[in-house]
């Protein structure tokens, strides 16, 4: 049996983030699982992902939505990302939605028909009964009615159960929503009146003792109000829960309520949310929509709203009220300065950095205070850097410098930001990785003399990893993050586990790779539990690298595979590492076929950046060579000069040095010896202090520009690689050792790439295990069974069949299938 579950629009409450979903969530909310963390979520993204978790674990779910017209924005997202993900993952859910024609009824169906199969999504536009239908709904409702009766009062209602129910209840009066409520209310108390009036204005279900309470009404005189409207029909009561019957009749109501009246009531209750909003977002949006509808000062009540824990999931409609709110303050309000500088750092916390500018500059216009205006303009250079404008914001520091230049924290802070500029924009690094130096060093300083410093040192700290890794710095980078780790613990959780996840790359680049996995491995777990998908994503990133250098290709497999759901339902924002096709396109290269896996990762290449594009075109140049040999070594030249010219423009050091060893390597597997020896010589010279990878990746290379290739010190290589735990390229080194002894020692030859087939083959190293067993052929060693007369194709003849039927010539079948 499916668990139900109700989402419900409210036409005022369609600004209010969750208003529609509440009740979802709050049923979703419980003391395990992804549902215990639900309540104390403040990002959009982590409740859609903590909701689709829980719903989950439930199992078979219906989630029913109705009056889909008036659903927050939100509301509706989480409806389409659950949807969305339910089709990635293979979990039942069913989504039923109903209301009247509207954008936001137009826009989840054009998402949902984008994500879901034609025979899975359906649309129902429901019409006018028929006259005999609607003949008979009168007859139903209303039998004592005679046949000309019954007929006319169909027919005045066009065919809608609505106005045929309304009629019926009203004794035929016009179909139209203000003669009908007055139709109702005719006869009725003045407390009726004012009963309606509240529940048009509030336009949400209201609990007796609500309803007493705005009203300033005893309990009993509250539920005789009650009773005449449910009586009447114009409303519905439910475990002392009232609420209208039908939003039209909440519009009709509203518009006949005296300008004066609705003030009034917007007043009464905007207070009353205010005062039992606490932190709650929701309540607090909604009390600020009345109070500013009341015409009423907002300012307060808007500073309480930005400053909320869950303050991100206003969303644009609630941003925006919070801009106008900003911008009715007076210039020299000192209320307005504040709530405009909150607005700013809210609007960046939305990724909103174009309003987040503009927030910046208009507070450093207004504002007189020289220190808070140097704080506004380094507000609008980091905003003008996320928008990419790097003359802008560096405009911005000179200008935040200018105005107020004696405060030990501000200097630290604009060198910081100046570092980053330094690091990551066009021109050379080397300043910015000595400011970034020494801003890590005052900061430490800056937080040994007080706890005012904490969020400045993480940031400095940050910058100092980037420089470290620019320079292949290992110590340094290594300190910088576990330094950060301790030092977030506790106070930023999210940015603790991020700077586990620095420290981990920096040990796999210093040879400790299971440390690096487990580290890695845990920060996944971590992330997954505390529901923060983007992090989880950068976590699953680096397990899958680290899973395929430790030849789990299987494994790594599954996880990219999980990665790519969560991405698709979150966006892939890459941070620090390359996207998921870079991932995707090394399993591929491993399990699906070598070509296909090259061919993925250049297409990804094309659209990347001068930096990323490095590592690309060394991965594509690699590739081609261990897969291809001498007949790609056109195609490997290609990669490694492409590499260089990228390395060249980014002017990356690490980079650059990095190309040298990795380019001498696919160099020599393609047959280029003297290139490879070549580049070889200049990574010497640029690297003085080689890492433990750097130094078995030397010695690989150093024997296969030998003639001949020196057995032993592949051998040496191989080892090295394993005690690192580098398995992937020990295979691929091991299988430069058995190809080596061909010549000199055949049956040790055949030893080798024997175990280098089992190995690779039980790993899910497909690729591997296809050219060991080449090799093996090469010796005479049948490496697969030929099918009997008559029987079932075995998996290779298959292959061979595909590719001759998509027209394939000989040469290319041998060489995508290693024949």
């Amino acid at each position: 049996m499916a668990q139900r579950f109700r989402i419900v629009g409210y036409e005022p409450e369609k600004d209010v983030p969750f208003a529609a979903a509440a009740d979802l969530l709050r049923a979703l909310t419980g003391p395990t699982g992804a549902g215990s963390r639900l309540g104390e979520l403040g990002e959009p993204v982590r409740v859609f992902e903590a909701t689709h978790q829980a719903l989950g674990a439930i199992g078979p779910v219906v989630v029913l939505v109705d009056d889909l017209q008036w659903v927050d924005d939100l509301s509706l997202a989480l409806c389409h990302y659950l949807v969305r993900a339910g089709e990635a993952t293979g979990e039942p859910l069913a989504l039923i939605a109903a209301g009247r024609p509207s954008f936001s009824e137009a826009s989840l169906w054009t998402s949902l028909g984008q994500v879901l199969p034609a025979e899975r999504v359906a649309r129902v536009e429901l019409g006018p009964l028929k006259s005999d239908e609607a003949l008979e709904l009168v007859r139903a409702l209303a039998p004592a009615l005679g046949d000309d009766e019954a007929s006319e009062l169909a027919a005045v209602a066009g065919g809608y159960p609505f106005w045929i129910e309304a009629l019926v209840r009203t004794g035929g009066g016009e179909a139209d929503a203000g003669r009908l409520v007055t139709a109702r209310l005719r006869g009725a108390s003045a407390d009726a009146g004012a009963l309606v009036a509240l529940l048009a204005v509030a336009a949400r279900p209201l609990a007796l003792t609500d309803v007493a309470r705005l009203n300033g009404w005893s309990a009993g005189r509250a539920e005789h109000a009650m009773r005449e409207l449910v009586t009447r029909g114009i409303a519905v009561g439910s475990r002392a829960v009232l609420r209208l019957a039908h939003d039209l009749i909440r519009a009709a109501a509203a518009r006949e309520i005296p300008e004066e009246q609705s003030v009034d009531i917007h007043r009464r209750v905007g207070d009353w949310l205010a005062q039992i909003a606490g932190d709650d977002v929701r309540r607090l949006r909604e009390a600020l929509g009345h109070r500013h509808a009341a015409g009423l000062s907002s300012m307060d009540l808007a500073t309480r709203l930005v400053g909320s824990p869950q303050r991100t999931l206003l969303g644009e409609d609630g941003l925006a009220l919070l801009v106008t709110i900003a911008d009715e303050a007076g210039p020299a309000d000192e209320a307005g300065l504040t709530l405009n500088d909150e607005v700013g750092a809210l609007a960046a916390a939305l990724g909103r950095h174009d309003v987040a500018l503009e927030r910046r500059l208009a507070l450093a216009e207004r504002c007189q205070d020289p220190l808070r205006r140097a704080r506004a303009l380094l507000g609008a250079a980091r905003s003008a850097f996320a928008l990419g404008d790097g003359n802008a914001a560096r405009t911005y520091l000179e200008r935040s410098r200018e105005t107020y230049g004696d405060d030990a924290l501000l200097n630290l802070e604009l060198d910081i930001e100046q570092a980053a500029l330094d690091l990551w924009g066009d021109d050379p690094k080397e300043a910015g990785r000595a400011l970034a130096r020494d801003a890590a060093t005052r900061a430490r300083r800056l937080f040994e003399a007080g706890d005012r410093a904490r969020g400045p040192y993480l940031e400095a700290l940050r910058v100092e990893y980037e420089a470290a890794y620019q320079e292949d710095d290992l110590e340094t980078m290594v300190r910088a993050a576990e330094e950060r780790a301790d030092l977030a613990r506790g106070f930023d959780e999210e940015a603790h586990l991020t700077a586990l996840l620095a420290s981990a790359r920096a040990l796999r680049r210093m040879g400790r790779l299971d440390e690096a996995l487990e580290r890695t491995q845990r920060v996944w777990d971590e992330a997954r539990s505390r529901v923060l998908p983007r992090l989880a994503l950068d976590a699953a990133y680096w397990l899958g690298t680290y899973l395929l250098q430790s030849a789990r290709i299987a494994e790594a497999d599954d996880v990219v595979a999980g990665a790519l759901e969560l991405a698709s339902r979150i966006g892939d924002e890459a941070r620090g590492r390359h996207s998921f096709e870079r991932l995707a396109s090394e399993v591929d290269f491993y399990r699906t076929g070598w070509r296909c896996g090259v061919d993925r990762l250049l297409a990804h290449a094309q659209g990347a950046s001068e930096h990323a594009s490095v590592e690309l075109h060394q991965l594509a140049a690699l590739w081609l060579a261990l897969a291809g040999g001498e007949t790609a070594a056109d195609e490997v030249l290609a990669q490694v000069a492409a590499g260089r010219e990228s390395a060249d423009r980014a002017g990356c050091p690490r980079c650059a040095k990095e190309l040298r060893l990795r380019g001498a390597d696919a160099l020599a597997h393609a047959g280029c010896r003297a290139q490879a020896a070549a580049s070889l010589a200049e990574w010497t010279a640029m690297q003085p202090e080689p890492q433990p990878r750097d130094r078995y990746v030397q010695r690989r290379v150093e024997a296969l520009v030998s003639e001949p290739a020196p057995g032993g010190s592949l051998e040496a290589a191989a080892c090295e690689a394993e005690e690192l735990g580098f398995s992937l390229d020990a295979l691929w080194t091991r299988l430069d050792l058995g190809t080596a002894l061909a010549a000199s020692d055949r049956p040790r030859a055949k030893d080798v790439l024997a175990a280098v087939a089992q190995a690779a083959g039980d790993s899910g190293a497909q690729t591997v295990c296809e050219l060991s067993e080449q090799r093996l052929r090469a010796f005479g060693v049948r490496t697969w069974r030929r099918g009997t007369a008559g029987g079932v194709l075995t998996d290779r003849e298959r292959e061979i069949a595909h590719l001759i039927a998509a027209g394939a010539s000989n040469p290319e079948i041998a060489q995508q299938l290693f024949l």
